[in-house]
C-alpha cells in the first residue's frame, strides 16, 4: 500500500464498544442510501457491495476501520 496512513489510537473499553456501534449504522445507512439508486440498481444484489465500496472510498474505509476495531475489542477481551 503506497502513502498508507497509520492510525493508533488508545480508547477505553466502553469508548470502543459506542465507537463501533456508532460507526456499523453509520456504515448500514450511508450504504443503504447508494444500495437503491439507479447507479447499482441494475447490478446484481450479490455485486452491489462491492460495487459501491469500490466507487466509494468513504465507505471502503469505513469497512476498513470497522473491522480494525472490531478486531481490536476482540483482541482486548
Amino acid at each position: 500500500m503506497e502513502n498508507a496512513v497509520f492510525v493508533q489510537m488508545s480508547l477505553e473499553s466502553k469508548q470502543a464498544e459506542a465507537l463501533l456501534l456508532h460507526m456499523r449504522e453509520q456504515f448500514r445507512l450511508a450504504l443503504q442510501e447508494q444500495w437503491y439508486t439507479d447507479r447499482y440498481r441494475l447490478v446484481p444484489a450479490g455485486m452491489r457491495c462491492g460495487a459501491i465500496l469500490k466507487d466509494s472510498p468513504q465507505l471502503a474505509a469505513q469497512k476498513k476501520a470497522l473491522g480494525a476495531l472490531k478486531a481490536a475489542i476482540d483482541q482486548a477481551q
